[in-house]
């Protein structure tokens, strides 16, 4: 027998040359199964712009997430309960991009958000966009991420029931994800629960503001936020983002 080791009736060096080739062609058609995917969600594949940092303003959340919001990326920011302060986030952001000077559309899912609650000057640079139902907001978040113009979609669904938002399917979430890549922006979802299968970045949120802090400004109510990363994209491998887990104390 050869010197050289055999298995199956096929020495080595041909059997790693074998394997090698099977896994390009595995990976070839992985890759070609993606991508029919996606042209099935309706979303064209197209080189992402390069990425943006904004700092939302709270300071230990913009530590967490290591300088703060990514741009082209989906982020789901999730309330625990009531009063968990998604709302003061919320006028945070909008304070971040009047900073930056660039235009916010925010979709309203249950027509809940109160303008008299915002420093009017936060209004200046904000679309409203006021629907009915998780599903009418889903076709306007489509639809306001293929305007180049809009710095930020923020996208409510904290007022929408549990049942319409289980009809939200994964296929329109992945969607959503891939239009926040192509376009650049910042996309940030608040929702009732975490539920977001295509979350880039996933923020829950766990405090309980209070009576006791109605006196504060926004930038005060700030440092009282209580939150935990529970997904964060750290780098690319292929084209996707890498998703981890981190809590942060």
């Amino acid at each position: 027998m050869a010197d050289s080791q055999a298995f199956g009736g096929v020495d080595a060096a041909a059997g790693m040359q074998w394997n090698d080739g099977m896994a390009t062609a595995r990976a070839d058609a992985e890759s070609a199964s993606l991508e029919q995917a996606f042209d099935g969600l309706g979303v064209e594949r197209v080189a992402p712009a390069e990425s943006e940092t904004l700092g939302t303003g709270v300071d230990s959340l913009d530590e967490a997430l290591e300088g703060g919001l990514r741009s082209g990326l989906l982020t789901e920011l999730a309330e625990s309960g009531a009063s968990s302060g998604g709302q003061v986030l919320l006028l945070h952001l909008l304070a971040a991009m009047r900073r930056a000077q660039r235009f916010v559309a925010l979709v309203d899912g249950a027509d809940g958000f109160d303008p008299q609650s915002s420093p009017p000057e936060l209004l200046e640079h904000l679309l409203w966009a006021r629907c009915r139902s998780a599903g009418e907001t889903m076709k306007v978040a489509d639809a306001l991420l293929r305007d180049e113009n809009l710095g930020m979609v923020l996208v409510d669904l904290r007022g929408c029931g549990e049942r319409e938002l289980r009809r939200v399917k994964a296929a329109d979430w992945y969607r959503l994800q891939r239009l926040a890549e192509r376009s650049g922006a910042f996309v940030c979802v608040f929702t009732p629960q975490a539920m977001i299968p295509s979350a880039q970045v996933r923020v829950r949120l766990d405090g309980r503001l209070c009576i006791g802090n109605m006196d504060m400004s926004v930038r005060e109510l700030g440092c009282e936020l209580e939150f935990e990363v529970l997904r964060k994209r750290t780098r690319e491998r292929g084209g996707f983002a890498q998703l981890v887990r981190r809590a942060v104390g």
